[in-house]
């Protein structure tokens, strides 16, 4: 492979097979790699939602005291160099090109047919330990159990939350969740979790004893007191189990359910500090204050206000939902929707009717994408305005057309729908009521 788009072929082609359960093909890949990812001290993020917003605020932190950080995410928004980065900056072209060409070669002489992700974590590992990274970041892409990033060697985890996705491979009950997501806690080590199903605090906390780990939960063991909330982000009080407390932390990412995320980050990179990563108070309020991460109750104009979201499940519209209705309660809004076809939409839809004055039924440019009419079927008899537009970029516009200046467009269902979104406002130059919501696009949109 020479060049970039070559090997965004290649990685694509990859992820056509599917995805596959298991450790042993990584496990042989990364050995005959040298095993990058026992060499540099890592946080290990799982959970089902809010992973990716946890693992920015904890870099943000780490990056701020100094640390040269690895940031390892999964899926990316627009570009799939987001998803491996050094001190905040994405990989570069090049030496994505000349990592999976390698990788690639080490995967066809010991004849192992490697997944998209697995591909992928490998090239992340192999990076961070050949640019000399301090400190790695690294979230989980599925369950955790046998998630090709669980080979890494975390000594501190996060478990986010605990709720229904994925349920083709993790299963539908939640118990059975989680012991998945919990199965990144390494013997010895110490996780952070955000737990409220009593069922899930049991199998957590059990599997937690076995490891001879400790566990602190938020909400029992350190806390968070939201003081403000809004738009632009929130202010909150954190208290540590050991009593440490910071008052007035200020977070720019919006939505209620941040400041949980943020007090379970700060909680990792306090504990991280306990093991000689040097993070100070300091370090860690201006890191909260400068963490971004694209996408996420993600507000990029107004008159009409368009709010870009990813959820995808039940969990992630219940967290819209409670955002959406404590900052817009008198708004008109409309709603572009495009979900993949494994998602529970009767669950998520019904939430969003609540809400919603009409609701547009887009078509992803993706295979698993849910075709529009279904989703029409699944709204027959909510009280709510339904419309098809297939293209996203079409629905945008018609929206941005019709909409009174105090209305607001919000985009969800998920990251493939904001992606998409995203792209067409940059490509075809948006304005909203003369202002353009190119701001917050990284890579230049």
């Amino acid at each position: 492979m020479k060049t970039y788009a070559e090997t965004l072929d290649y990685l694509y082609g990859l992820a056509q097979t599917g995805i596959k359960m298991g450790l042993d093909p990584t496990r042989r890949l990364l050995d005959r790699l040298g095993n990058p990812q026992l060499k540099i001290p890592t946080l290990h993020i799982g959970g089902t939602n809010g992973k990716g917003s946890t693992a920015a605020f904890a870099e943000s932190i780490l990056r701020t005291a100094g640390h040269r950080t690895g940031l390892y995410t999964s899926p990316h928004l627009l570009d799939y160099r987001e998803r491996i980065q050094i001190g905040g900056i994405p990989i570069a072209p090049d030496s994505v090109v000349d990592l999976a060409t390698r990788v690639r070669e080490v995967a066809e002489a010991l004849e192992i047919s490697a997944s998209f992700f697995e591909v992928g974590t490998a090239m992340a590992f192999l990076h961070f330990a050949e640019q000399g990274t301090g400190v790695n970041i690294i979230e989980v892409g599925l369950g955790g159990r046998l998630d090709a990033t669980n080979l890494c060697r975390a000594r501190v985890s996060i478990i986010t939350s605990v709720s229904r996705d994925h349920t083709q491979y993790l299963g539908n009950e939640l118990r059975k969740i989680a012991w998945e997501k919990a199965s990144i806690i390494k013997e010895g080590g110490t996780v952070f979790a955000h737990l409220e199903d009593q069922g899930v605090i049991d199998e957590v906390e059990k599997y937690a004893r076995e490891q001879s780990a400790r566990l602190f939960r938020l909400g029992r063991d350190f806390q968070v007191e939201i003081k403000t909330h809004h738009p632009g982000g929130s202010t909150f009080d954190f208290t540590d189990s050991d009593h440490e407390r910071y008052e007035g932390l200020e977070i720019g990412l919006p939505g209620l359910f941040q400041a949980s995320n943020a007090a379970l980050g700060v909680a990792a990179c306090r504990e991280l500090a306990r093991s000689g990563i040097a993070v100070s108070e300091s370090d860690i309020r201006k890191g909260l204050a400068s963490a971004r991460w694209p996408g996420r109750m993600e507000i990029i104009g107004s008159q009409p206000t368009l709010i870009l979201d990813c959820a995808h499940n039940p969990a992630g519209v219940k967290s819209l939902t409670d955002s959406v209705r404590k900052w817009f309660p008198q708004r008109r809004i409309h709603v572009i929707f495009g979900v993949m076809n494994d998602k529970p939409v009767d669950e998520m839809l019904p939430r969003i009717a609540e809400w919603a004055e009409q609701i547009v039924l887009v078509r992803v440019r993706q295979d698993r994408s849910m075709d529009p009419e279904t989703l029409r079927h699944r709204l027959a008899g909510m009280n709510i305005r339904v419309q098809v537009i297939e293209n996203i970029g079409e629905a945008l516009q018609t929206l941005i057309k019709m909409a009174l200046p105090d209305d607001m467009i919000c985009i969800t269902g998920s990251i493939f729908t904001v992606a998409e979104a995203k792209k067409h406002i940059a490509t075809h130059n948006t304005h909203i009521a003369g202002t353009t919501v190119l701001d917050n696009l990284p890579f230049g949109g």
